[in-house]
């Protein structure tokens, strides 16, 4: 019996070892491979010279693997040719179509598409260089990039270099060399031939080599440059401006309007009849790339005008055409209009008012225009304040409020909040019972204005479609002095015309100065803030942002460089060289 028993447990446990070691498990312990693979031989070898083959191969120390290399491998001069690799173990074989030219010197920067085959370290050592001459070309030119307007440095940047002399250009090929930025913003490209250069640097989302004039951001610099010696310094300023053709895409009826429509943003126009007396309402529509001109002809059927369109790089369109109206049932534009300072902002003792309108005006009842500081003072605003812009669609004026009156309101406030706090402490200290109470006379405590309102009543302003507008009332408080703070810049430069900016953390534009040498920030919410200078280097009255196509490089920008930190109830002082 238990010589049977000793049988059965020997069954169980060798089932059991059995079990036990056909279940596979992961391999534990040992460090993770952070070593990257070693370039050992090379076909030719690196700077090497006279080459004549169309084949590269790199042996590495251990097995290797690729990734995305024809997006990643960057070969200069620029190469027409496609080629294949092939991988083999620890060897990467490169063919070329046609052969390397004579008398060049080719990089390839394969980046990090070559790694190792188990934790993807990418090789260190990704450049290699040879020459198919009898020396190597040891120009060089470095530099970097940034955003003019932001100082931001940028990602998918390509650096090209083009042949001064050459028929290729940035408007109709690729560069001859070339590489993208690293993530500092700095480049630099070697091996470069001993000639003139133009450069530039340009977005290449789409990895084309080639820039997309209508939407990539782009830099220049417009003059030749010359290498002859071993390195060369250059910086490029980014800008977004659209640079392709400006063009009239189509000039026909819409609806209740005839269209003029571009293939860009417009910045200006202008649109007259000829030889005709009759008056042209017009304004820019659909995010001012369309000029329509409204139907205020009852007279005749069609109108010969000419217009000129500028765009945003200063290019002109001019020409003529016949305007002709047609019947139409669909409904006319809503009638809209947008103001700053917007509802509930809060202001000093003056009212800077901007009204911008989705249609020309053509007529305005200044009665139904006023300020009220409370039910008992209302203040028309009169005609002789009003000032328009030339298409008659955007509407200024400024109002000096009444500083006794403002005071008068800022006394009516203290003395409201006062009583509000000694009702609210007396509430808390009465018993239950008597809280309602309370909270009745608190609601018949005088409602006093704490600003102003300025109101449009139904009808001030008629439009070109002559639809009026509706009654709106924007309501405004006057700043508290203790909840802003102020800025003061001591400018310091030789420079005679320029803008000084306050701008927000994401360069949105807080206020700003022209010419001024000493300048106060008033009234400046607590925050972080940045100042920025525009500078009018040609002293034309305005900055430029220049314009590739004639080799106008944008006219400086300079941003100081560390964060302004304003306070509530603070003031502060910077002096500002530049």
């Amino acid at each position: 019996m238990i010589k049977y028993a000793l049988s059965i447990i020997s069954i169980i446990l060798a089932y059991q070892l059995l079990v036990s070691c056909a279940n596979v498990t992961a391999p534990t312990g040992g460090p993770r491979d952070t070593i990257a693979p070693v370039r050992i031989h090379t076909i030719p070898i690196d700077k090497s010279i006279n080459y004549a083959g169309k084949t590269i191969t790199m042996e590495f120390n251990e097995r290797i693997k690729t990734d995305k290399i024809k997006e990643q491998l960057i070969i200069t001069p620029l190469i027409e040719s496609d080629y294949e690799f092939k991988i083999k173990k620890n060897t990467i074989k490169l063919t070329f179509e046609e052969p390397f030219q004579d008398s060049t010197t080719y990089t390839l920067n394969f980046r990090e598409s070559i790694q190792d085959i188990t934790e993807g370290n990418p090789t260190k050592e990704n450049k290699f260089t040879f020459s198919t001459g009898n020396y190597l070309d040891s120009m060089s030119i470095k530099g970097y990039v940034k955003e003019l307007l932001t100082y931001d440095t940028l990602e998918s940047i390509v650096i090209g270099m083009y042949k001064a002399d050459d028929t290729v250009t940035i408007a109709n090929g690729s560069p001859y060399y070339f590489t993208e930025i690293e993530e500092d913003g700095t480049y630099l490209i070697e091996n470069i031939k001993n000639g003139n250069y133009l450069i530039y640097a340009f977005e290449d989302a789409n990895k084309n080599l080639k820039l997309e004039t209508d939407k990539e951001i782009y830099g220049f610099v417009k003059d030749t440059i010359r290498l002859d010696t071993m390195m060369v310094q250059q910086n490029i300023d980014l800008i977004h401006l659209d640079l392709s053709k400006f063009k009239t895409m189509t000039a026909l009826p819409s609806g209740q309007y005839f269209d003029i429509n571009f293939n860009k943003y417009i910045t200006d126009y202008d649109v007259k009849p000829i030889n005709s007396p009759h008056r042209l309402l017009v304004n820019s529509a659909k995010e001012n790339r369309s000029l329509r001109i409204y139907n205020n002809f009852t007279d005749i059927d069609s109108l010969q005008i000419s217009f000129t369109a500028i765009d945003s790089i200063d290019t002109q369109i001019s020409d003529t055409l016949f305007v002709k109206f047609i019947e139409s049932k669909r409904k006319k534009e809503e009638f809209k209009w947008k103001l700053l300072p917007e509802n509930k902002s809060k202001i000093e003792p003056k009212l800077e008012v901007t009204i911008d309108f989705n249609k020309p005006i053509v007529e305005v009842n200044t009665d139904s225009m006023f300020i009220q500081y409370d039910t008992t003072r209302i203040e028309s605003i009169h005609d002789s304040l009003l000032h328009w812009n030339k298409h008659k669609d955007q509407l200024t004026f400024l109002i000096e409020i009444d500083k006794s009156k403002a005071d008068t309101i800022a006394k009516q406030r203290i003395r409201f909040e006062e009583m509000k706090k000694d009702s609210l402490q007396k509430l808390n200290e009465e018993a239950p019972a008597k809280k309602q109470m309370a909270k009745t006379q608190q609601k018949d405590l005088p409602k006093i204005n704490r600003g102003l309102q300025l109101y449009f009543g139904r009808g001030t302003f008629y439009s070109a479609d002559m639809d009026t507008s509706r009654s709106k009332g924007y309501n405004y408080e006057f700043i508290k002095k203790e909840d802003f703070g102020i800025q003061k810049i001591n400018v310091q430069t030789d420079y005679t015309s320029y803008t000084v900016q306050l701008v927000s953390e994401d360069f949105k534009i807080i206020d700003e100065r022209e010419n001024q040498k000493e300048i106060i920030f008033k009234n400046i919410p607590a925050g972080k803030y940045k100042i920025r200078v525009l500078i009018d280097s040609n002293n034309d009255g305005k900055w430029s942002p220049g314009n590739m196509l004639k080799q106008i490089e944008p006219e400086p920008v300079y941003i100081f460089p560390e964060l302004l930190v304003i306070r509530a109830d603070w003031e502060t002082s910077l002096d500002l060289a530049f």
